[in-house]
């Protein structure tokens, strides 16, 4: 078997359920595997629990998608609904996969369902991501039709180094 028929295989037994509270602990577990705290801006251990309660937060509101195998948590997905009219319009759009599902069409099977939930659900016209330059990430974003349309040349710091922020969206 091929690897994009092993991904393939392994998309399609991807189950999609509402995100509950207890996903906070797989989030955290994700955030802290060695590397993956380059692509956000957290550092210290505090600076994540605080980012997990965050985004589990959105649990409450139906608007974060958990993606399992086997009945383990793979990826979140979350829409980060926006407080006031004006910009209810368009939404903040998070997504993490696991380590060992990364590359494998766990993201894509939480995108396209994101996406749905966006526009039927939450009747979101516009979904923004803000990624950081040179994450493999940004190819699966713009299959999805995602388009950069600002960039931050300095907006984290990291021993020293400077890392620009892409900020991506799609008309949805």
């Amino acid at each position: 078997m091929t690897q994009q028929e092993t991904s393939n295989s392994l998309a399609s037994q991807v189950e999609l359920r509402y995100t509950i509270l207890e996903d906070g602990g797989p989030l955290k577990e994700w955030l802290l595997e060695p590397g993956i705290l380059k692509g956000f801006p957290m550092q210290e251990a505090n600076e994540v629990d605080d980012s997990v309660k965050h985004w589990i937060g959105f649990s409450k509101y139906k608007s974060s998608l958990t993606a399992t195998l086997d009945g383990k948590a793979v990826g979140i997905a979350t829409l980060c609904l926006m407080p006031y009219r004006k910009i209810a319009h368009q939404c903040l759009l998070s997504i993490i996969v696991s380590g060992e599902a990364r590359g494998k069409g766990v993201g894509t099977v939480l995108l396209n369902n994101l996406i749905h939930l966006a526009k039927d659900f939450f009747g979101i016209e516009v979904l923004y991501l803000e990624v950081y330059e040179h994450n493999p990430a940004i190819r699966l974003y713009h299959r999805f039709g995602f388009r950069e349309v600002g960039f931050q040349k300095h907006f984290m710091k990291e021993n020293g180094e400077y890392i620009g922020k892409v900020v991506m969206e799609r008309v949805i």
